[in-house]
């Protein structure tokens, strides 16, 4: 699993926890999103937004108290990244999408890995 950016960094993020509809999540898509896990450098903080969703109860507690970040997927022209967080069912995940135009979060969104980029494993 990947580690992002360590909590003493600061940047500024969404502060709300925004829920992204179908639609919305769809437009920061390209034609091509690229598995950037391995390579990913961290723009910004996501943990403090992921502790908004830790309690509320949408991430559980060893994703947030570990930092764990199970995929990263870049659109092809470098303009969002989806941080993949796992669920507690197979290939179910909180994906935080990242603006790496504005270095901001946009909100997140439950996916369905299968669904949406294809992975079975």
């Amino acid at each position: 699993m990947l580690t992002l950016l360590p909590r003493e960094a600061t940047y500024s993020l969404n502060t709300m926890i925004t829920e992204l509809t179908e639609k919305e999540f769809k437009k920061s898509f390209t034609s091509k999103m690229i598995d950037v896990t391995d390579t990913a450098e961290a723009v910004l903080d996501i943990w403090p937004f992921v502790a908004q969703l830790n309690e509320v109860g949408i991430v559980g507690d060893n994703i947030y108290q570990n930092e764990l970040v199970e995929y990263v997927y870049r659109t092809d022209i470098s303009s969002f990244d989806h941080a993949l967080l796992s669920d507690l069912l197979a290939n179910h995940y909180v994906v935080i999408v990242i603006d790496l135009t504005k270095n901001g979060i946009v909100g997140y969104y439950n996916s369905n890995l299968n669904d949406i980029y294809g992975h079975v494993e």
